[in-house]
């Protein structure tokens, strides 16, 4: 038996440092972008270019320096100050397309492991992820090509890593939900590993040494988890100790007679629950065309591009505020800093849906699975809106640290409460292709992000009517907890075999044997 389920709490906690460390490292995007331009990376394009080719020059106090300055993208030209959108606009392509390879590459990761199982899966990932750090490595101002397959195989092997391991929350019947929020979390947390690679940068460590180190300590990590933790094909749920029967103890009183039956009731809802899902037309394209299932993605692909194009804009907004790159690089740390408080936001967001979990817990069907995830998905809208709302409405850098706080709210209810529904409302055995096929809409969409990355840089004023744009959008996923409130209103009807319709038998234990 793997040790996976004698040894559940190692395995979490092994999970949450291997997620931490690996799995999100790609949306550390702002750090390692700083230390990319700083290298020169597509800098010829800054040379090239003139004062009269969708340029602008600004006055600046920035003398004697020969590589792009970082946080507002310039260079020095004549003591003046020449904007860089085309090296910025090159780099941030790459992050698209890697963000995109990441969503849309899940869809084959959810195949592969239902059809050879996870730890074929993490192998094959685990050696892609291993060539990207090595791709980043050994990427020069001379060959940024490098930088592409780099990023892509980080960000495909990194979701991989987080889809395979969260598995683990099987093990947990009673705090499932928290599991996977806690995961998402540290999902989020780990940006922060950026930043660690941009504080060595800037203390003297090479970007080709913090890579090399981050790929060994990887493969190590890695192929723990595969070979120690985790099973070969998935993670069964297993029944808590607590539901286990005691088979040497017989009830003494009429209170322990109520405990016991409450605990044989619970027991046979449960495996009545089982039947039902197992007895109803239980195939995958059922629940992919299912009402709950499309709304979910769409509302998922939307969310996710407004929480792409946010990190993708990040510097650009704060380059609108401020010319000094020291405020810039400070707000920037800020951002990563906050971004290690996730794990706490992300529980929250976990016992915010376990809370409605339980309030309708004895309701039908339809009600049961829609309109718990309603009150969290509106909390999630709440501080999306507030994201893009605040910097429209305060022009000033004293908005940045509220701004901060609700995106990291926003992203955490996002992912915590987006997969929570997932395991949820639909079988999990198909948990994998129903999570890959909503990744791959979402890197879909997602690459829209560099449409909105270009046309903030195409006028005067483009930032901020792009800014108007992605608010709109984030009012509108609004319909998402009004459809499914209303959805779950509506009676289902119900099979002869429903557990709302079943009569219940509890045969009382009569002997030390039961």
């Amino acid at each position: 038996m793997e040790l996976c389920y004698r040894w559940r709490i190692a395995c979490t906690l092994w999970s949450c440092l291997e997620v931490v460390c690996f799995a999100g490292i790609i949306y550390g995007w702002g750090s390692l972008v700083f230390i990319l331009k700083e290298e020169g990376f597509y800098s010829e394009n800054c040379r090239d270019a003139s004062p009269s080719s969708n340029v602008s020059l600004i006055p600046g106090s920035v003398y004697n320096v020969s590589v792009i300055d970082i946080h507002n993208q310039s260079i020095d030209l004549s003591n003046r100050t020449l904007a860089c959108d085309e090296q910025e606009e090159k780099l941030n392509l790459c992050f698209s397309i890697a963000v995109g390879v990441m969503y849309s590459g899940l869809a084959i990761v959810g195949q592969l492991s239902l059809r050879l199982g996870t730890r074929i899966t993490r192998i094959i990932f685990t050696f892609l992820y291993s060539v990207g750090f090595l791709c980043i490595a050994f990427a020069t101002k001379e060959n940024p090509w490098l930088l592409l397959p780099g990023l892509s195989f980080i960000s495909i092997g990194g979701a991989t890593v987080f889809c395979t391991t969260l598995q683990v929350a099987n093990l947990y019947t009673t705090i499932q939900t928290t599991i996977v929020a806690l995961l998402s979390g540290l999902f989020d947390v780990s940006t922060i590993m950026q930043h660690l690679i941009k504080v060595a940068y800037e203390h003297g460590i090479s970007r080709k040494h913090s890579y090399l180190f981050f790929c060994g300590l990887g493969i190590v990590i890695f192929n723990v988890q595969t070979f120690v933790f985790l099973p070969k094909d998935h993670v069964r749920r297993q029944p808590c100790d607590s539901q286990k029967p005691a088979k040497s103890q017989r009830p003494t009183n009429e209170t322990d007679t109520s405990k016991a039956l409450l605990e044989k009731e619970k027991d046979v809802s449960d495996e009545s629950r089982r039947t039902v899902v197992q007895n109803a037309d239980d195939r995958l394209i059922t629940h992919i065309l299912s009402f709950g299932y499309i709304t979910h993605t769409v509302w998922m692909s939307v969310s996710v591009l407004l929480f792409v194009s946010f990190i993708g804009l990040l510097n650009t907004w704060l380059s609108t505020m401020s010319n000094d790159s020291k405020i810039v690089s400070y707000y920037l740390d800020v951002f990563a800093y906050a971004t290690m408080s996730t794990s706490v936001t992300a529980i929250i967001a976990g016992f915010a849906y376990d809370w409605q979990r339980n309030r309708f817990r004895g309701s039908a069907i339809p009600e049961r699975y829609f309109r718990p995830v309603c009150f969290p998905m509106a909390m999630c809208w709440l501080f999306g809106t507030l994201s893009y709302l605040l910097p429209l409405v305060f022009d000033s850098l004293y908005v940045v640290l509220p701004v901060f706080i609700m995106f990291t709210f926003y992203r955490s209810f996002l992912f915590a409460i987006g997969i929570a529904f997932v395991t949820e409302a639909f079988p999990v055995k198909y948990f994998g292709v129903l999570y890959g096929t909503i990744m791959f809409s979402v890197g879909a969409s997602s690459l829209l992000q560099y449409a909105f990355f270009a046309w903030s840089k195409s006028y005067d004023s483009a930032f901020t009517h792009v800014n108007i744009a992605l608010l709109t959008i984030a009012i509108l996923t609004c319909y998402q907890p009004i459809v499914l409130w209303i959805r779950g209103g509506i009676p289902k009807s119900t099979p002869d075999n429903d557990i709302n319709n079943m009569e219940l038998i509890i045969n009382p234990p009569k002997s030390e044997k039961c």
